[in-house]
């Protein structure tokens, strides 16, 4: 007789099966290109891990807006560029890279799903309804325009691929350090940086991973939204 599945197996079963139905292929995750050795030696980790212990990876910000010091936020196949923006403003010259992660990672690990930023207005209110499959499939509702259902559809108007959601602060919270293994590649803005990050990866014995060299600029843009 076949073993009934758990609660959270189910829970994982139907986020993965959202995934593949959307092809969602990577999660994304922006971080300072100095981090990059040390995530590929303990992985993604939480504030709250990095500031009670002595490890070569340094968050970008002193503080999270969501006060969620537990929690690696990531994004679904692209990111937010108002807020990249504004880290990387914040941290002067420092050089950035944009990580890109196995998107098994959104059913192999407890996560969080925010429609809009977690540290938005709206979202302090949902907190209750942030897990599981129904809640990564509010990333991707569409709306009218106006509210009137005989318009275009939003995702339509911006030509929204079906594994991009639907508004371009969505967040994903992993409540639990991402073993370096989810690492897929990395998206970097000069050459010369590409020429690091290479050397980087080969010597963690990582020349699996791929390495991405273009500007950090909107992919898809519509009036006041941007999708980076």
């Amino acid at each position: 007789m076949a073993r009934t599945k758990t609660y959270n197996e189910k829970i994982s079963d139907h986020i993965a099966a959202i995934v593949d139905d959307r092809e969602i292929e990577n999660v994304l995750h922006f971080s300072l290109l100095e981090n990059l050795p040390g995530i590929l030696k303990h992985g993604l980790l939480s504030r709250s891990i990095l500031q009670g212990a002595d490890y070569d990876v340094f968050a970008s910000d002193v503080d999270r807006l969501d006060g969620e010091v537990d929690a690696i936020s990531v994004s679904i196949s692209c990111y937010y560029p108002k807020m990249f923006e504004a880290k990387r403003y914040r941290a002067g010259n420092s050089p950035w890279a944009i990580l890109v992660f196995d998107s098994s990672i959104l059913w192999n690990y407890h996560c969080l799903f925010y429609r809009n930023g977690a540290a938005t207005n709206a979202s302090k209110y949902e907190r209750g309804k942030r897990y599981g499959g129904f809640a990564l499939e509010k990333l991707f509702d569409d709306c009218s325009n106006l509210m009137d259902p005989t318009k275009t559809g939003f995702r339509d108007e911006h030509g929204l691929p079906s594994s991009w959601p639907t508004f371009p602060d969505s967040e994903v919270q992993v409540m639990k350090p991402v073993h370096p293994n989810y690492l897929l590649g990395a998206w970097v803005e000069v050459p010369e940086h590409g020429d690091q990050v290479r050397e980087v990866f080969k010597a963690f014995g990582r020349e699996d991973c791929d390495v991405v060299v273009q500007p950090f600029e909107p992919r898809i843009c519509g009036k006041s939204y941007f999708w980076g």
